[in-house]
């Protein structure tokens, strides 16, 4: 399911992917802002979805969840085993479909690649604990009863006041000595809603103490919930935070990057966008392929191969190889 705004960058790659994909083993379907995006996709395995209104940051979940709601509703016989899996307009698929498919049905669970938990939503209770909600990347992988019940709880108008609640992107609020880190919450909707609504905050959270939380069908779990924690989670979806790509713990961003030879290295990015790739090598992409993630982002729309003449069929025959 992807979310684009006038294209879906290097569609010929896409292209490649899905042409090697057996056709009642996926639907693929695209969220185009504007209307110059559905002219590109046509006659692709990408399938518009009606366009609804959207704002950056403040609400991208809508579309989001207008592409759960065509996916949920198309044709063919529902499975506990369906995933459900968001793509950015700018991201392409590390592994070919058929390793793709293999790991998401195989797995039990919804993903959600949890950012350190100095960006985490928190507000102070009262007794100066802390009511907390995860901040996690935008692009996560649900399993059917995860997906059915999102958009049920959208519609409901569930956790639609999340931001004013949590004071998201709003000055420094009272009580904040006793947040986790930092003392004004930073974020978009998209980043906390979903697995807001799925579990609900956690509460009572002493930021002195290590907290310990189980989250049903949370792949990666348990949530472990303290200052200064890194990352968390399933992370399908590589990219690079520039201040966050040597945090602590189980970092596999920083395992991708680090392989990367200098010619491949992505550009950094700043505390508001990520990183991105203009160029890279047969080398880059032979590592993309070995890691652990399932999609990568960002490339710019035909990047350049600084080691040979052709980005997208460099990239067909060595990250798209059976």
């Amino acid at each position: 399911m992807f979310l684009a705004v006038d294209k879906v960058s290097n569609l010929p790659v896409w292209n490649s992917f899905f042409k090697a994909a057996p056709k009642d083993q996926y639907r693929a379907y695209v969220h185009c802002k504007l209307d110059a995006c559905k002219a590109q996709v046509q006659g692709s395995a990408l399938e518009p979805v009606a366009t609804v209104p959207s704002y950056y940051c403040t609400d991208l979940v809508s579309p989001m969840n207008q592409l759960l709601a065509y996916a949920l509703a198309s044709d063919g016989t529902p499975s506990p085993n369906d995933k459900f899996a968001f793509v950015s307009d700018s991201s392409l698929p590390a592994k070919p479909f058929h390793v793709l498919h293999s790991t998401l049905s195989q797995r039990r669970g919804s993903d959600f690649c949890v950012f350190p938990t100095s960006e985490w939503a928190d507000v102070a209770d009262p007794a100066g604990q802390l009511e907390v909600v995860p901040k996690t990347h935008q692009w996560i992988t649900l399993e059917r009863g995860h997906a059915e019940k999102l958009l049920a709880d959208w519609h409901q108008k569930k956790w639609h006041d999340l931001m004013s609640r949590f004071r998201v992107n709003l000055d420094a609020y009272t009580g904040a000595s006793n947040s986790f880190a930092d003392p004004t919450n930073w974020g978009c909707l998209d980043e906390f809603w979903h697995i807001a609504a799925l579990y609900g905050p956690i509460g009572q959270v002493d930021k002195a103490q290590e907290k310990v939380v189980d989250l049903p069908l949370f792949v990666g779990g348990p949530l472990r919930v303290s200052a200064g924690h890194g990352w968390q989670g399933e992370c399908d979806t590589f990219v690079v935070w520039s201040q966050y790509l040597h945090a602590p713990g189980n970092n596999p961003f920083l395992k991708l990057y680090a392989s990367l030879d200098p010619k491949s290295v992505p550009h950094g990015g700043n505390f508001a966008r990520p990183g991105w790739w203009d160029t890279i090598t047969t080398v880059g992409l032979k590592v993309i392929r070995d890691s652990s993630f399932l999609f990568v982002r960002k490339f710019i729309d035909y990047p350049t191969l600084a080691d040979g003449p052709s980005f997208h069929e460099a990239y067909e025959a060595l990250v798209l190889r059976a």
